[in-house]
């Protein structure tokens, strides 16, 4: 990611302080919360210095708390019948931690973002049914 050293800096801090409001989080949803911080603060660099990169985290990442989301709900209004891999959201925090050090050692992110994007998935039907069968590794 060739962003600039304080918005690297900036970047890894954020990322950092959300895996520490996630693992301090009691429910799903504050979890969830502390989450989008990531595609925030993503979103605020790219206003300041558009990275591909780091709009494809952008992009990943938004899109993994929304479809997390919509399970969530889901589930919440009895509509849907699988439940969540137990430690979905640890290794979501796990993740976003990963992804800090990847982001501060200049290692390209996408091995981190297909494990978010996976994470994710298995929070659907097929997904949470692909982990059962362990054809998804989360």
């Amino acid at each position: 990611m060739h962003l600039s050293a304080s918005n690297k800096e900036i970047l890894v801090k954020e990322l950092r302080t959300v895996a520490d409001y996630m693992g301090n989080a009691n429910t799903a949803q504050e979890k969830m919360y502390f989450f989008s911080a990531v595609f925030g603060i993503a979103n605020r660099l790219m206003n300041l210095e558009f990275d591909s990169e780091l709009g494809f985290l952008h992009h990943v990442i938004q899109a993994a708390h929304n479809t997390i989301n919509t399970n969530l709900v889901l589930r919440s209004q009895g509509q849907a019948v699988a439940n969540f891999p137990p430690t979905v959201f640890d290794k979501l925090q796990e993740a976003v931690s990963e992804l800090a050090k990847y982001i501060e050692d200049g290692k390209q992110t996408y091995p981190i973002l297909e494990r978010i994007s996976n994470l994710a998935y298995s929070t659907s039907g097929n997904g949470y049914y692909l982990y059962l069968k362990g054809l998804l590794k989360i």
